[in-house]
């Protein structure tokens, strides 16, 4: 009886048709390269107060190669879209058949374009390419109907800057008539994921900013692995500007400037830099390498929630200090909430504002055994956290890869191990990331928007509140 039954059951498993699951593909618009590369071109003269600098062309945006075994180079922390660009343009996962995607990449630096004038890097609030973008994607969609079936809802634009930096008219106009239902990746979000008013009605979601560390062809091993006993020789350091555009993260990095500075340089390095949008240029002396010397480096909050050298710490293997919680727990395609638990330390930036806490005190308590804990749980998570450097053969200055691709011979290339970019294919392809598929009710959207703006006021929860409890409110909204 039971040999009959099991045999009934195989009989029906090979007669049953077979589920398999459709594989998705994404596309590129071909699109003018003045609307991918708004980076000054080499050798033009820049304002003497450009916020930009021409080691960050090099590379293809990965910026000029200061240590290849280390993988270390001058990677601006605004090279978002280049970063991800050179990665998406050589994946298995991109067709050049747009018929064939789920998904569509808007191929214009956005971010970088309303930030700095593309022929002098000067800072301006203008954005003149965002006028052909407009005409570019209404062509898109009188040409071929079917990129537009969605309405744009399954379209993604890469913005470099963070998500509440204002913009030029012409990229405002740009979301304002035809990207309306564009989702966005952009280096840091609004607690709620959603742009402020005036932008996409869509979320916007935060990946890591493009750190200075890399894997990348002749690395030797990686910066984010545990190192020996010793080399770490460094408790705690800080490298950035005191003076911030917010009162209270000013007034906390004073505090943790005092803090910092009455213990031995062994215990803890406060480098005081210019409060500028440059990051780490020149040599391999640069600063940023002295985090592969250091146990914790401070992240505290500044101009915004987080910042660039808070994934420098992380690629370097440094354990990341953070003074709100939303520093990380908006990166939640990259960081589970027990993965920032067990990588991070956490203290709340009132204790430190009160005087009650000493950071150092707190720093001090953890144990040899918890650090090394720690920074075992980084080298777990690091590739995933970092933009892989195409090689020279696959990217687009390559001199065959035009070629290459325009006879159907696509040339696919992918890192060792899953990385940032891995992660965020991952997402853009999943139809959940982009529900609802029609777009929030205008009493939804609003709802958001004023949720958020709560939120914001709300200085403990600003602080304190998980990425849990964020997204569970955000629930109780959407429905």
């Amino acid at each position: 009886m039971t040999f009959t039954f099991i045999s009934a059951l195989y009989l029906l498993a090979l007669l049953s048709p077979i589920v398999i699951a459709e594989q998705k593909y994404f596309y590129i618009y071909d699109w003018p390269k003045a609307l991918r590369d708004v980076y000054p071109p080499p050798g033009a003269v820049l304002h003497p107060k450009a916020s930009y600098d021409h080691e960050f062309y090099e590379n293809d945006g990965f910026g000029k190669t200061l240590d290849r075994s280390q993988g270390l180079f001058a990677t601006w922390q605004f090279s978002l879209f280049k970063n991800l660009m050179a990665r998406l343009r050589v994946s298995e996962f991109r067709t050049l058949d747009s018929t064939k995607a789920s998904t569509f990449i808007i191929p214009y630096d956005m971010g970088v374009h309303s930030f700095i004038d593309h022929k002098s890097g000067k800072v301006r609030l203008a954005s003149p390419h965002g006028w052909d973008a407009i005409q570019l994607l209404k062509r898109e969609k009188r040409k071929n109907k079917h990129v537009w079936k969605h309405r744009g809802h399954d379209h993604f634009a890469i913005f470099s800057l963070i998500g509440f930096q204002y913009v030029g008219i012409g990229t405002k106009t740009f979301f304002q008539k035809i990207c309306n239902n564009c989702s966005a990746l952009t280096i840091e979000t609004t607690p709620f994921h959603i742009a402020q008013p005036g932008r996409s009605r869509k979320y916007w979601y935060a990946v890591p900013y493009p750190s200075s560390f890399h894997w990348c062809e002749g690395i030797n091993g990686y910066p984010w692995q545990v190192q020996p006993a010793g080399t770490r020789d460094i408790t705690a350091i800080f490298i950035g500007s005191i003076m911030t555009k917010t009162p209270k993260s000013t007034q906390l990095r004073r505090q943790l400037s005092k803090d910092c500075k009455a213990r031995s340089e062994q215990e803890c390095q406060w480098h005081t830099t210019a409060h500028a949008c440059t990051g780490i240029q020149g040599n391999v002396t640069s600063p940023v390498l002295l985090y592969k010397r250091t146990k914790f480096c401070l992240a505290p909050t500044g101009d915004s929630f987080t910042r660039k050298s808070l994934f420098d710490s992380y690629l370097a293997g440094c354990i990341p200090v953070i003074f709100a919680r939303m520093s990380l727990s908006m990166y939640s395609w990259h960081i589970s909430p027990e993965e920032l638990a067990a990588t991070s330390v956490f203290i709340p930036r009132e204790k430190i504002l009160s005087g009650k806490t000493n950071f150092m005190d707190v720093l001090t308590d953890i144990s040899e055994s918890k650090i090394l804990e720690m920074q075992i749980a980084i080298e777990k998570i690091g590739f995933r956290l970092q933009y892989s450097v195409v090689p020279d053969s696959h990217r687009e200055s390559s001199s065959d890869i035009d070629e290459v691709n325009a006879n159907g011979m696509r040339k696919t290339w992918r890192p060792p191990q899953a990385d940032a970019v891995d992660v965020i294919i991952d997402r853009i392809l999943n139809r959940n990331t982009i529900e609802p598929i029609n777009g929030f009710s205008d009493e939804v959207f609003e709802n958001l928007q004023d949720g958020q703006l709560e939120f914001m006021k709300n200085e403990w929860m600003a602080v304190h509140a998980t990425s849990e409890q964020v997204e569970e409110k955000i629930k109780e909204i959407v429905g």
